[in-house]
């Protein structure tokens, strides 16, 4: 132990005495008025105590605060506000040996253990102790030299009567003072009391601004006030929460006013709130992707990162100003032709800004446009070649997070090649759709026949799903009987032990789409193959359905494609042909990418989580999970040496991303997105809903809404599923219910292709379907025209 008086504190000690020590040395360099007092380092033991009370009674300072300053408190990564002892008025000495006892043994006391438990990294060493002469204080209070909510360069003086403890501690209301400043001082007092003159917060503005350009930083003061109107600084500690994690952290910067923005076909890959970790990799190799299509076609030579796929409180936009570009780049492209390919519908937006490229430009562009469309063959077997891809692992943190950062390019690869079988089904099937309303059909007409010309597809990855997991239920009921009653693990320990037709059919489900999942594009969303638990959940649902396939409805494919070819002779019904084959060989071939595409993001997630667990065991992390909510990286950063504020952002964001999953966007937006307030959803209720028809059929049935897995769960045999969009992971579900609602969605999803092929019926695109219909509702529904009726409300 040693003893320093604050104006004698050396600054090669300043690392060592802790945050509240360093901060009033630093105050006293800076030329502001403090406190008198003397730093105590270290105290430990009985001879430490009575040695700093001799010191203590020497001093005359008489009365005194005694307070904490432990070695990680008040630092520019953690504030530790509260966590630690401070005694105020004491006087005499065994009153100050109990108040030095009090700090030493708050180092190790229930409230600083819950904090440092919580921010990994911010428990401190050792405890060090501040002594100083209590101020007879008329008002007291705290200054911030930039407003910790907003953010705007403006002090901030809160004031309260008396000493400031009441207010720090939240005992008392403030009174508030905003005081604005610039290059040549202090300005504009906005007032919020009495307590304060103008001359009076000035000057505490003005000793402020001394202390913020000492430290080089925004702080946050502690002052008091004596009767003589002298002010005393008590306290300066960085502001902590300038750099901490907030809502709309990752915004896009992107765009202005006019720009165009849309949840669709983005929103149905990758619905709601997306952490950190996926936003950096998996949709970052989205965007980039999308970006190589536009390069491809002649549209860019260059683009930043973000320019096509964004988030707006981490909930993803196609950026469709950007992707405009087409329709000015390249031969008989239309806007119409951009809008009706990703959102399905035509759109009332603002003309693009872009200049049309000269003739000889467009067609050159047209000509390596439909080289990149019709390289879909080429793409599918390198996308084969892709899903091989090996993560070396290493048990150097350092050298096996530079072998995930090395293998990102390979999955920008096969994103890109998911964007050619993607971009060439999306563009047929729109062709027919323009085809259609050229020749005065309506819309809901064109969408009924153009899905209908998209029925009874062979082979296609997303159907086979369910109709695996039936397999798989129909060996385990064939073997036991009994399995209904399964409960999840029991269910999951039979699967795993098993033999026969059962091992056989379960192994071949896990080959062919153990990595799928519910958001699988998500990082944080576990594969079937690592999550055994989720898969059993899904097989028991369709165990409990009996696992009946049911019989396949004649198709009716010929008879709306002579529909189609009516009416057309010669070359014009041989093209129209062709475009319907394309199209029908394009929704195959989409999904088997998809399928590709999500089988290398499992490779990352994967990786991944084993990185994530070697951080944990060497104390980088609090637990495995928080690596979601670090960017890619951040996570580097992390590795290189432990980072007290990058754990603590981490753990700031998975509690916002609770609040960001309640938020909801419309589908579109001129100018950068907001969500719809709850006054807005209210608002859009109705007993008749309109949407998009995607799959024929009708049906009535009571509703169910479907926000969560949970949600899923509790599905009864002949509900009909309201969801916000339909996922891949919903497949076994399908088994169970008599017709599905969303509220995205197009005629390609997922979900639309087995809707389809199961005949049940779907109407997608319902503005606020979640919100509206409610669980029990008696609802109809027409997946040929689109047309949800609330029947009779639920009691």
């Amino acid at each position: 132990m040693k003893i320093y008086g604050l104006n004698e504190l050396p600054r090669e000690l300043y690392g060592a005495v802790g945050g509240k020590a360093r901060g009033l040395a630093g105050l006293i360099r800076a030329g502001l008025t403090v406190a008198p007092g003397f730093v105590i380092t270290e105290p430990d033991g009985d001879a430490d105590f009575e040695a700093a009370a001799d010191y203590f009674e020497r001093s005359g300072l008489e009365r005194v605060a005694v307070r904490s300053s432990a070695t990680a408190e008040d630092g520019a990564d953690f504030s530790s506000a509260g966590q630690y002892a401070t005694t105020l008025n004491v006087s005499g000495r065994e009153a100050f040996i109990r108040a030095a006892r009090a700090c030493v043994d708050s180092l190790r006391g229930v409230t600083s253990r819950a904090y440092s438990g919580f921010f990994a990294a911010a428990a401190s060493a050792s405890m060090n102790i501040v002594v100083q002469k209590m101020v007879d204080a008329v008002t007291a209070g705290v200054v911030f030299t930039a407003d910790p909510l907003t953010r705007e360069k403006k002090l901030i003086i809160e004031a309260v009567a008396g000493l400031g403890e009441s207010l720090v501690s939240g005992a008392a209301a403030a009174e508030r003072y905003a005081v604005e400043y610039g290059e040549n001082g202090t300005g504009k007092i906005e007032a919020g009391g009495k307590l304060l003159s103008e001359a009076a917060a000035r000057a505490i503005a003005d000793e402020s601004l001394k202390a913020k350009a000492y430290f080089n930083s925004e702080l946050d003061l502690e002052w008091a006030a004596d009767k003589s109107g002298r002010i005393v600084f008590l306290q300066a500690r960085p502001v902590t929460t300038l750099c901490d994690a907030t809502i709309d952290e990752f915004d896009s910067k992107i765009g202005d006013g006019n720009t165009v923005f849309t949840t669709c076909n983005i929103g149905e890959m990758l619905p709601g709130a997306v952490t950190p970790l996926s936003l950096t990799t998996s949709v970052l190799s989205i965007d980039a992707g999308l970006r190589k299509m536009l390069f491809k076609a002649g549209c860019f030579k260059k683009l930043p990162p973000n320019a096509c796929v964004t988030s707006f409180s981490n909930h993803l936009f196609f950026n469709l100003t950007t992707i405009y570009k087409m329709a000015t780049s390249i031969v008989g492209a239309a806007k119409s032709d951009v809008e009706a390919s990703i959102c399905g519908k035509k759109l009332d937006t603002p003309p693009p800004p872009w200049k049309k490229s000269a003739a000889p430009i467009r067609l050159i562009n047209s000509v390596k446009y439909m080289r990149f469309l019709f390289s879909r063959k080429k793409a599918m077997k390198k996308i084969e070649k892709a899903v091989n891809l090996s993560i070396p692992r290493s048990d150097d943190m350092s050298e096996y997070y530079g072998n995930i950062d090395a293998a990102l390019k390979e999955l920008d690869a096969a994103t890109y090649l998911h964007y050619i079988t993607s971009a060439h089904s999306g563009a047929m099937s729109s062709v027919l759709l323009t085809v259609f309303m050229s020749e005065g059909m309506s819309e809901p007409d064109a969408r009924e026949l153009l899905s209908g010309l998209l029925e009874d597809i062979d082979g296609i990855e997303s159907v086979d799903i369910l109709r695996s997991m039936r397999r798989v239920a129909a060996r385990v009921l064939a073997a036991e009987p009994a399995a209904a009653s399964f409960t999840p693990a029991r269910l999951l320990e039979f699967l795993e032990n098993s033999d026969g037709e059962v091992k056989e059919a379960y192994s071949a489900f896990l080959t062919r789409h153990g990595h799928r999942a519910i958001r699988e594009a998500e990082l944080r969303s576990r594969s079937w193959k690592n999550d055994g638990t989720a898969l059993a959940e899904n097989i028991l649902t369709v165990v409990k359905s009996g696992a009946v396939e049911p019989q396949k409805a004649k198709s009716q494919a010929d008879g709306f494609r002579a529909k189609a070819l009516a009416n057309r002779k010669g070359i014009g019904r041989k093209i129209i042909g062709y475009i319907i084959d394309q199209a029908r060989a394009g929704v195959y071939n989409r999904e088997y990418t998809k399928s590709c595409f999500v089988r290398v993001v499992d490779r990352f997630k994967e990786a991944y989580a084993d990185l994530a667990a070697m951080l944990t065991a060497a104390g980088a992390l609090p637990d495995a999970d928080a690596v979601y909510f670090l960017t890619h990286a951040e996570i580097g950063g992390l590795i290189r040496g432990k980072s007290p504020a990058l754990v603590k952002k981490a753990l700031q964001r998975r509690r916002l991303l609770d609040e960001q999953k309640q938020l909801k966007f419309n589908d579109l937006y001129i100018g950068f997105p907001k969500a719809v307030s709850a006054a807005e959803l209210a608002s859009s209720g109705g007993r008749s809903l309109t949407g998009a028809p995607i799959s024929r059929g009708e049906a009535v049935g009571r509703a169910r809404v479907v926000r969560t897995v949970e949600d899923a769960k509790l599905l009864q045999n002949g509900e009909i599923m309201i969801a916000a969009f339909t996922d891949i992971g919903w497949s076994p579900y399908y088994s169970v219910i008599k017709g599905l609602v969303t509220e995205v969605g197009s005629a390609l999803s997922h979900g639309a292709v087995v809707a389809r092929e199961y005949a049940l019926p779907l109407v997608v695109n319902v503005k606020n379907a979640t919100g509206i219909i409610k669980t029990g509702d008696l609802i109809s529904l027409n997946g040929g025209k689109g047309t949800v009726t609330i029947v009779e409300p639920s009691k």
